[in-house]
């Protein structure tokens, strides 16, 4: 298809009183200029600008003005972040509490335009999807607030993992509603939208949406004479000698390995397919890159790739209207027609995808052994109509996300936002262990998909959160910085494919890789733990308010590790120092919060139990892998590669201590998390030293946008409901720790040693540094009689604790009447109907109106006091009493429909509250034998 002028944006970015960011992608170079208004104005305002683009630069930063002219990366990826900046000496800035709305105006070779030329202020139709208008209202420009000078006025909305292809809806799209009825109101608007993660699905595309990214990379990266420019190294090509016929049933029979001369004289492999082809990319991205994803099928592999999973993820102006390749067929009309988008398959109608193509030249590891594919052909045959269901859901499902995407766009248009990345920006199993890491990085294939992605990444999300650092560039005063800054990042991406010349350009993107870190391993340090790798490019990023601090931590590639092949540390103790800011906070901010793609603190009775049995069942499923002495797969002989079970920070108690301890000396926390395809909420207390009053740290989780929790954990929850009971019963945590061991911390009963200690409290007693539950001591008292001391486990007065904590799950507490329809029960008298079943004469009535509320029930959504398992946005919020005591509330959105109505109802379906204090609460001292005996018995009712 013809490529339009906006690819994606304008995306409204880092936003503070001294700096407006706007980000777009172009298919074309070109200049661009943003203009501030004051107030929310149309396109035909005669209102002079507060400020532009245009205005003096920043006396640090050297001309020309950053931002203005795009960064070509290629033939049609063009990419601007215009920045509009107040000089202090200006006197200006941006206030909050008022509302800006701002233009955009791009000058190309031949035209000049702006948003209402582009016809977005309008009403208009992309990719055949009608899409409002831009800034809500005809003619009007899209609009942002700075956060307020209250705190109770402050709204930040954040989520994570976004995937387009799963069957739920689009939270992110949900947004535009939320926002919808909020605009025009600068306290009550989001103030900032952080984006926590996985804003891609790198590793997880399906089929059908990878025939357009597919198509789309190389069209964005160019081509020559129909041959992609972008071109991929992989450890060792095959040929099929011209003029023979591929043997289908056994392609790799067809293909002999170039000689290294064949190779460099024909250079490397065209990116996209058929080379790379759609749908068959697993044995290769597990083999050749020593990937160990499992959803590798369609796994991303090209600059080019990445860079159209972005633009396709905020906009619908690349899609097109029709599936390329793809056909509507019919078992009367096998030929078909065209595949559209918005199409709606009936009858006998299937979506038939492209068949597949073998090319002369291909990756080693691309095809599968002929028993393996012959298997898949059999599988083919018997599960043709599972095949049929599935592409034509496939299809659905993608035609619905599309249809959202317009209101994708508007979101992100009228909002400040930030992005953090995640594994699936990547890999799913990005830099899961040091094994992991060195055997991926030991590969071409491996060292081009991590360099690619984090390129994207850079470009695409973080560029945009930090303005201002990327302006650092290595300057001829200063040559031992070594081209290693952020500036120097985007002058590199600028070179890897200069004109039409094939690339990338091979000096270019190993410097990039090594700015990445890509060229080093993870270090051993003593006790069989791994330092972090300390890359020249760091990730964590920080922006605030009047009222509050927010940081964004890095948490894949500043990771230690507590062995080659254990669990992450997630970020490491040393990295904590550059991510943590040291209290205090500046003056007047009164709440960190902390944005941590990975959930810190999970529901307990997950961290406690479900993920330790999880991750050894993961291991045990792929047994083969893991025991098989023949396997070349990057699972192989490595245990624990599932990141949905590995990567919880409480696997890893020295790191997770050093966390909390950098958290708690600032009182009063709030971490926003994702990653976990569910939403919940914990709050921690945590003492340090003998503090009668504890830190506060409230963790909201808000996952995912487009993706549910793992149906191991969905089960439990819609089937023996054991997960949900476990929440309710508000099962906590509880931990003392010590710097370092020392004898008698714990003063057993009398007659006891630490050898009748089962041998996890034991190796815990010799660790440092010393953690240990209050739960699972000797309790020696005979059952029924008054305890006596004598024989019970306590803590030894002389040796208190260094620090202590506990984590406790929250409930949503709201009355049913003030929830939204679609989640409340029946309503039923009570009272009423127990005095009408104690009468024979009413009973049979009294136990109708019982059966039918329980019918009712089954029409609605379910379990969402405590945990929800559906696509979801969340919001944080906060409330604060006279005397000072602050609450954070965090409000988790989704839509179902209304059993009456069958209308779709967006709303707060879950509202968890948590003091931040100052408060008083009792710390952790009783040392109990069973963790349920600290679960309150609810007294029992006349």
């Amino acid at each position: 298809m013809e490529l339009p002028l906006l690819l994606a944006g304008p995306l409204l970015r880092r936003v503070d009183p001294g700096l407006v960011a706007v980000q777009v992608v172009l298919s074309e170079a070109a200049d661009v200029r943003v203009r501030v208004f004051e107030g929310r104005v149309a396109s035909d305002t005669t209102n002079p600008p507060f400020a532009t683009s245009a205005d003096a630069p920043d006396p640090n930063v050297a001309p020309p003005h950053p931002g203005e002219k795009t960064l070509r990366i290629g033939e049609h990826l063009h990419l601007g972040l215009v920045t509009v900046r107040l000089p202090p000496a200006s006197g200006k800035v941006f206030q909050p509490d008022r509302l800006y709305s701002y233009d955009v105006t791009i000058t190309g070779a031949q035209n000049r335009t702006d948003l209402a030329g582009l016809g977005l202020l309008g009403t208009h139709t992309v990719s055949g999807v009608e899409v409002g208008p831009l800034g809500y209202a005809d003619r009007m420009l899209p609009s942002f607030a700075l956060p307020p000078t209250e705190l109770d006025d402050l709204r930040i909305a954040y989520g994570s993992c976004r995937r387009p292809g799963y069957d739920d809806g689009d939270a992110l799209a949900w947004l535009d509603e939320y926002l919808n009825e909020r605009f025009d109101d600068p306290r009550g608007r989001i103030h900032q939208l952080f984006l926590g993660g996985d804003q891609i699905y790198a590793d997880d595309v399906d089929s059908i949406m990878m025939l357009r990214t597919a198509e789309l990379g190389v069209e964005l990266i160019g081509t020559d004479g129909g041959v992609p420019l972008e071109r991929v190294k992989v450890g060792q090509v095959l040929r099929r000698p011209e003029a023979t016929e591929p043997n289908r049933l056994d392609p790799r029979a067809s293909y002999t390995p170039e000689t290294p001369q064949q190779t460099e004289a024909a250079g490397d492999l065209p990116a996209g397919p058929p080379q790379f082809p759609v749908g068959d990319r697993l044995r290769l991205t597990q083999v050749s890159a020593q990937l160990t994803s499992i959803d590798g099928a369609n796994h991303l592999i090209s600059l080019g790739e990445f860079a159209a999973a972005y633009v396709m993820a905020w906009s619908p102006a690349a899609w097109g209207e029709e599936v390329p390749g793809a056909r509507l067929v019919t078992p009367a009309d096998p030929t078909g027609s065209a595949l559209r988008w918005l199409d709606t398959p009936t009858g006998d109608q299937d979506v038939e995808l492209p068949p597949e193509v073998f090319p002369e030249r291909v990756p080693q590891h691309l095809y599968s052994d002929a028993a393996t594919i012959a298997q898949r052909e059999k599988d083919k045959v018997e599960k043709a109509a599972q095949k049929f269901r599935a592409r034509r859901r496939s299809h659905r499902v993608h035609r619905d996300f599309l249809l959202g995407l317009g209101r994708v766009q508007r979101v992100l248009a009228n909002t400040p936002t930030y992005m953090m990345f995640d594994d699936h920006d990547v890999t799913d199993d990005f830099f899961l262990t040091p094994m992991w890491r060195r055997r991926v990085q030991g590969t071409a294939l491996g060292q081009v998909i991590l360099t690619n992605g984090m390129l994207a990444y850079a470009l695409f999300q973080d560029w945009g959160n930090d303005p201002r650092r990327y302006d650092q560039v290595t300057t001829p005063e200063r040559p031992e910085l070594g081209g290693q800054l952020p500036g120097d990042l985007l002058e590199k991406a600028t070179k890897l494919f200069p004109g039409t010349t094939p690339g990338p350009d091979a000096t270019t993107f190993a410097e990039l890789g090594r700015m990445f870190g890509h060229d080093l391993d993870n270090q051993p340090v003593g006790d069989g733990r791994f330092a972090a790798v300390d890359a020249p490019m760091t990730w964590h990023f920080t922006v605030d308010g009047p009222k509050h601090v927010v940081v964004a931590l890095d948490n894949r590639t500043r990771r230690s590790y507590v062995a080659e092949i254990g669990p992450p540390g997630n970020v490491a103790p040393e990295a904590l120092v550059d991510q943590i800011p040291r209290p205090p906070l500046p003056a007047g901010r009164e709440v960190l919060v902390v944005i941590a793609p990975l959930q810190v603190i999970g529901p307990p009775v997950i961290d406690e139990v479900v993920a330790k049995a999880i991750y050894r069942i993961f291991d045990l499923v792929t047994a083969g892998d893991l025991t098989d002495p023949a396997s070349v797969t990057g699972s192989r002989l490595m245990p624990g590669t599932n990141p949905d079970s590995l990567e919880t920070w409480a696997f890893d108690p020295i790191t997770f201590e050093h966390l909390l301890l950098r958290l708690a000396e600032h009182q009063r926390v709030v971490v926003l998390s994702g990653d976990v395809h569910n939403a919940a909420s914990n709050v921690m207390s945590y003492w340090r030293g003998d503090a009668e009053q504890p830190a506060r740290i409230a963790q909201f989780t808000s996952s995912g946008f487009k993706n549910v929790m793992p149906v191991y954990l969905r089960a439990l929850d819609r089937s023996a409901m054991l997960l949900q009971e476990l929440l309710r019963a508000k099962l906590g945590v509880e931990r003392l720790g010590w710097t370092r061991p020392d004898a008698d911390l714990v003063l057993l009963p009398e007659g006891r040693t630490e050898a009748d200690l089962v041998a996890t409290t034991r190796a815990r007693l010799l660790r440092s540094p010393v953690l240990l539950a209050t739960h699972g001591w000797l309790d020696d008292n005979p059952e029924g009689e008054e305890p006596q001391e004598r024989l019970t486990s306590r803590l030894n007065p002389a040796r208190p604790p260094d620090w202590r904590w506990r984590v406790s799950p929250l409930i949503d507490e709201r009355p049913d009447a003030e929830r939204p329809s679609p989640i409340r029960a029946l309503p039923l008298d009570d009272a009423a109907i127990e005095a009408q079943l104690a009468d024979p004469a009413t009973a049979f009535p009294a136990m109708r109106a019982v059966a039918a509320r329980h019918q009712a029930a089954l029409d609605r959504m379910r379990n969402t006091r405590q945990m929800m398992f559906r696509s979801n946005f969340g919001i944080c919020r906060f409330e604060q009493d006279d005397d000072g005591v602050v609450t954070a509330v965090g409000e988790v959105y989704t839509s179902a429909p209304d059993p009456e109505t069958q209308q779709p109802v967006l709303g707060p379906y879950m509202v968890h509250r948590a003091s931040l204090g100052p408060q008083a609460e009792d710390r952790p001292e009783v040392l109990r034998q069973d963790v349920l005996s600290r679960v309150p018995v609810p007294e029992p009712q006349p």
